[in-house]
Order: structure tokens, then C-alpha cells, then sequence
């Protein structure tokens, strides 16, 4: 055994600086093993360390910690129920879910909105409202300062509620409200509305007022609206006006802005309706001047069930996929699509059996036109079990899209729409869905016409769903119940375009009612008037007001002449789209049609909603009418104008 020697001073000194050294890299050592640790688990991870609120009515995610979320999911309870309180008998709720994603802070914020900070010096918003077909996404930043930093999501909230009740809402009423319930104090065991909103008193003390014939009449077009300047006089004026029949307790006793609504959606002419319901309109906007110029405003009160809302909500922690597939999804509905399809793919990769991810990605590709794919990720969201609406309409969708091929898809398409509105029976498109998928089937037109017009009530600011019971309605013959609807819808249009939608509406009842007649009509043409013309001949019915006549290889006949045949498609040539060619056997010879923009064409019958040029290479073997105009020296014996699928 070897001794130790003795143990010098200086000895003594090297061995603790070797120890001290040892310990510091053991120390270093641990400290980079904790922070990659402290990585892979997801401590640097922006999508880690979110929770869920449900509360009755919205659902909030938020990386800010649960009393944060339940705060934003308590201030939107109380916006709802102000809005309620005033407009019992309105809609306040969307049949589409509303997800409101809460950022802590800025860099949050900028994770979920990052255009916002591609400009330097730009105004970083505190919140966004995206209304989507699906669903509604929120985004709102936390630590946003200022007595109302949400003031513009509260604004478009409340648009987004009017939307719901009204089409063509006077733009005065639609930004008055929004001012009006945008500017609402919302806390823990109050809340105010028609509280005042110091830039619009100062506009307003500084400029003259726009006269109220003038107000009335301000559209989107006009010089007075800037959608982006929201300090001007019309917001203001549009303000002040609601706040006066909101709180002024003449206005409310009178009911004015009730009664204003009524004559309005009577008559259909805002000025008719204010001189019904204000009176002398020079003198009303004088008193609106002087009230818009006072010292002290009325405000409106709500006392807040903050403790029974506390009960009825529900938390949970967001596992980081999940938070990748709301970022991604709400990308996609705000039509960011370079910023959703990173985030979407990255949900699916770490979340592979979540439904939301298949769902996102899924509707990622459905916005981008890939139908084959998105269908697939729909799927896979029903196979693992997603108990949204979503993936089962957006599969219903799709295979309308595709053309339906067979009894077995469109059989699969009902079942999937039929899924769609157990799950969310307020959802009108899914009923709409519904409705075009029963009308493929002769055996079904009963319960399309009933799809039809229970979308049509869920949602009657849709007009498209009012138009579609029409053209169903015809389907089944019920030609003045059809009349008796694009009545209504004329007699309700406001704009052009709604106008003219009506009457295109209207002349299609007529025709559809000409060629009932004239088909029910006994023939005045002998059995063997093929064999007594001698030439191959296209024997054309047509409706009244049109001509029924004889048309030989070479035909004499006005072009203007409107003229129609019906049977089976032989065939469709549809390569040049939107161009088609179809086909029919007309006295024996085949018969060839064409469209040179499919388009630009009417189409009704049982097939109208589901037929498209995409799949028109499916229509073979159907039988239809087809409209058209006698053309000389084509291929083609003329021009479509109709096609009417039975």
C-alpha cells in the first residue's frame, strides 16, 4: 500500500480549483440539459399552455390563464344579453359556433395576426371579428389599454347580430347600432350601453349635420360613408340618432325605432317610413341636432348573473395540436392561406387522431379547390369520431359538388346532411344541402320542397334559399305556390339586384306555366308527320308565346323564335367548358343543342340546384326540356337559352 504523502497548501489550492472547475461544467451541463428538456417538452412552445372556456353561448381559447378567459368569455355573455334585452324578439345568436381566440400580450397577437405588423407604424388592432360559413372566429389582444379597447370588436359583433334579422339594412341603423352597443362599459357586476363617445360629441359640436333625408339615403357608394373613417359625420349623426331612440324616454314610449322598422319593411322606402314614423323630417332633425349637442346623456343599465354564468362554464387544457388547428382554421376563414396551410399540416402531423385537425386541414383544402382531398380529411374527422357538424356537411358538400353519380352517393350525400342537422338543427346551409340532394330522386321531391323552406326560416335574410323553394316548388308543379313566394320576394326587394332576381324569378313561373299547358295540350300534329315531310325533322313543342312547328334539316325559321323539345340526353360534350354540347333523339335522328357560356343560361327542374357544368358529363340518360333558338349553319340545330330537368 502506497501512503499519501503530506498535503501542501498549495496542492490544496490546484485540487479545489479541478473541483471548482468540475462543478462548474457539471453545472452548465445541467443548466443546457434543463433548457433542452425544458424545450422538447414545449416550455418555448407558443401553441403550449392554452385552455379552453365554454361558456353557454362562446367558446374561448386562451394562452392568458383561466380568469382571463373566463373574463373575455363573460364580457361577450353580457354584450349578448344587452343586445337581447333591447331586441327580445331578434335572433342574437348565430347558428354558426363563435371560437374567440384571447392573445396575453403582443407577441401572441402578432402570432395570430402577423400582417398587422408588416407595416411599420401601423395601428396594431386590439380584436377581429371573421364571420365564416362554419363558424365566427374572434381574435382579441388582453393587455390592449384604453377605457374601450374593444370597442371595434364589440362594433362588428353587433353588426354581425343585426345580419342575422335584417337583409339591406339602412347603413345609417346598421352603423348607428354598432356605434351605439360598440361604445357599451362592460364589467363584473354592471354593464352600461349608451354611454358617450367623446369623439363623435366633438364631430358633432364642430360640424354641421348632414340633413336627415340625406342621412336616410347614404349607401356604401356615397361620399358621406368611409368604412375605414370612423371619425367622421355620418358615424357620428348615425350615432347620435340611435342613442336617441335607444334613451330618450319620449322615443321609447312612442316606440319610433320599432315602428320605423316595421313601415320601412313595409314600404321598402326609408323616407316614406321616417315621415310615417318621425314626422316632418326638417323639424325631427333639428331636434336631433339639439339633442346630439347637450351636456348630459342618459345611459342604460344591466345588472350582470355573473355567478350563474360562472356555473355553466367549463374548462379544459388545449393540447398544442388542437391550438395549431384553430390558428390554421382561423387563417383559412380570414382567407390566409400561405398562413393556415404550415399550421394546418403541422396539427394533423401532431395530432393525427384529433377530429379538428382532419377538420382543418380539411376545410384548408376545401377553400383551395382540392375536393378530393379535402373530402378525404372531412372523412377521416367523422372516422375518428368528431362530433361537429363540420365534417359531415362539408362531406355532403362535396359530393353534391362531384355530380352525385349514382343512387349509392346521393344515398351517402342525404345520410351525411341528415347527420349535419341532428348535430346543429339551427344550421341552415345544411338544410339547404338536404334540399338539393332530395330533389335528384323523383320519390323525394316532397321532403326536398320541406328542406327548403325550413332553410329558407332558419335563415330568411338568405334570399338564394327563398329562390331555390321556388324552383322547387315549380319541380313539383305547385306553379302558384312558386308565384305566390317570387311574389313576396319582389315586393321585399330593395336593391336592383334583388329586384331583378325576382323578376328573372317570375318569368321562369310564367314559362314553366306555358309549357305545363302546352304539354298537358292534346298534339295538333298528325302521328305520321315524320313520314309526310320526306327530310330528317326536329319536332319542337314550345311554350306559349313561343311557336310549335315543324323544323326540316334546313329550316326557314326567325331566330328570334323561341322554341323547345324534351326527352332523354343522348349525349353531352362538355370538353370546352363553360361551352357544352348536348345531344337528344328528336323524330328519330339525333339532335345536337349548344351553349356557348353554360352559365348564362336558366336552369330549373328537380336537378337545378345539384347540376353544374362540373359534372355535366353525368347528365346522360336524363330526361330534360331545352330552350333554345333556331341557328343557321352549325353543327348544332340552335342556341340553348333554358334546361329544365325533370
Amino acid at each position: 500500500m502506497v501512503g499519501a504523502g503530506p498535503l501542501h497548501a498549495d496542492s490544496m489550492t490546484g485540487r479545489l480549483r479541478c473541483v471548482l472547475k468540475v462543478a462548474a461544467v457539471a453545472a452548465v451541463a445541467m443548466f443546457l440539459a434543463i433548457l433542452v428538456n425544458a424545450e422538447a417538452f414545449g416550455a418555448s412552445d407558443p401553441n403550449q399552455g392554452w385552455i379552453e372556456v365554454r361558456s353557454p353561448h362562446f367558446v374561448v381559447a386562451s394562452n392568458a390563464g383561466e380568469k382571463e378567459a373566463r373574463r373575455i368569455a363573460d364580457q361577450f355573455e353580457q354584450i349578448r344579453s344587452l343586445f337581447h334585452t333591447a331586441f327580445a324578439s331578434l335572433r342574437v345568436d348565430p347558428a354558426q359556433p363563435v371560437l374567440i381566440l384571447a392573445a396575453k400580450n403582443e407577441n401572441t397577437m402578432k402570432m395570430l395576426l402577423p400582417e398587422a405588423w408588416e407595416v411599420k407604424g401601423h395601428v396594431r388592432p386590439a380584436g377581429l371579428y371573421q364571420q365564416g360559413e362554419d363558424k365566427h372566429y374572434v381574435i382579441v389582444r388582453l393587455d390592449s389599454e384604453g377605457a374601450n379597447p374593444f370597442h371595434s370588436l364589440y362594433h362588428e359583433y353587433t353588426h354581425a347580430l343585426m345580419h342575422l334579422n335584417f337583409t339591406g339594412l339602412p347603413l345609417w341603423l346598421d352603423e348607428g347600432l354598432a356605434e351605439f352597443y360598440g361604445n357599451s362599459r362592460l364589467g363584473e357586476k354592471e354593464s352600461h350601453t349608451g354611454t358617450i363617445d367623446e369623439t363623435h360629441l366633438y364631430i358633432l359640436q364642430q360640424n354641421k349635420l348632414l340633413p336627415i333625408e340625406t342621412l336616410l339615403n347614404v349607401e356604401q357608394s356615397s361620399p358621406y360613408y368611409n368604412e375605414a373613417n370612423q371619425a367622421s359625420v355620418f358615424y357620428a349623426e348615425s350615432w347620435a340618432l340611435v342613442h336617441y331612440l335607444m334613451m330618450d324616454p319620449e322615443a321609447q314610449q312612442r316606440q319610433l325605432l320599432k315602428n320605423f322598422l316595421a313601415a320601412w319593411d313595409k314600404s321598402g322606402n326609408q323616407i316614406e317610413a321616417a315621415q310615417q314614423t318621425f314626422g316632418d323630417l326638417r323639424h325631427f332633425g333639428q331636434m336631433i341636432e339639439g339633442y346630439s349637442r347637450q351636456t348630459t346623456f342618459r345611459v342604460g343599465l344591466l345588472k350582470n348573473g355573473q355567478q350563474a354564468a360562472d356555473k355553466s362554464y367549463t374548462v379544459r387544457s388545449l393540447p398544442a395540436g388542437e391550438v395549431l388547428a384553430l390558428r390554421g382554421d382561423c387563417a383559412t376563414h380570414r382567407n390566409k392561406f400561405e398562413l393556415a396551410k404550415p399550421l394546418v399540416e403541422q396539427a394533423v402531423e401532431a395530432e393525427p387522431n384529433l377530429p379538428l385537425s382532419h377538420e382543418a386541414l380539411g376545410y384548408y383544402l376545401y377553400r383551395k379547390g382540392d375536393q378530393s382531398g379535402a373530402d378525404k380529411e372531412m372523412k377521416r374527422a367523422m372516422e375518428l369520431g368528431s362530433t361537429s357538424f363540420v365534417a359531415p356537411y362539408y362531406h355532403g358538400m362535396l359530393l353534391v359538388r362531384g355530380g352525385l353519380a349514382g343512387p349509392e352517393i346521393v344515398q351517402e350525400a342525404m345520410q351525411s346532411f341528415q347527420k349535419a342537422t341532428r348535430i346543429n338543427p339551427q344550421f341552415a346551409p345544411a338544410f339547404e344541402g338536404l334540399a338539393q340532394v332530395y330533389s335528384y330522386a323523383p320519390e323525394t321531391q316532397k321532403q326536398a320542397v320541406d328542406a327548403g323552406i325550413h332553410a329558407a326560416k332558419l335563415d330568411p335574410t338568405t334570399r338564394a334559399y327563398a329562390i331555390n323553394v321556388a324552383y322547387l316548388l315549380l319541380n313539383n308543379n305547385r306553379d302558384a305556390d312558386a308565384k305566390q313566394l317570387a311574389q313576396k320576394l319582389l315586393e321585399k326587394a330593395k336593391s336592383p339586384e334583388e329586384i331583378q332576381a325576382a323578376r328573372d324569378l317570375l318569368q321562369r313561373i310564367k314559362e314553366h306555366e306555358e309549357w305545363v299547358l302546352q304539354r298537358n295540350a292534346p298534339s295538333s300534329m298528325p302521328a305520321d308527320a315524320d313520314a309526310a315531310v320526306g327530310t330528317k325533322t326536329a319536332v319542337a313543342s314550345a311554350p306559349a308565346g313561343a311557336q310549335s312547328i315543324t323544323v326540316s334539316s334546313t329550316p326557314e325559321v326567325d331566330p328570334k323564335t323561341l322554341m323547345a323539345v324534351d326527352g332523354l340526353l343522348h349525349g353531352v360534350e362538355c370538353s370546352q367548358k363553360p361551352a357544352i354540347t348536348v345531344t337528344m333523339i328528336v323524330g328519330g335522328s339525333e339532335v345536337a343543342f349548344h351553349a356557348a357560356d353554360f352559365r348564362t343560361i336558366g336552369v330549373t327542374g328537380a336537378a337545378e340546384s345539384v347540376m353544374s357544368v362540373e359534372s355535366c358529363e353525368k347528365w346522360k340518360g336524363r330526361r330534360v326540356r331545352i330552350w333554345f333558338r333556331v341557328v343557321k349553319g352549325k353543327q348544332y340545330l340552335g342556341e340553348i337559352t333554358n334546361l329544365a330537368f325533370e
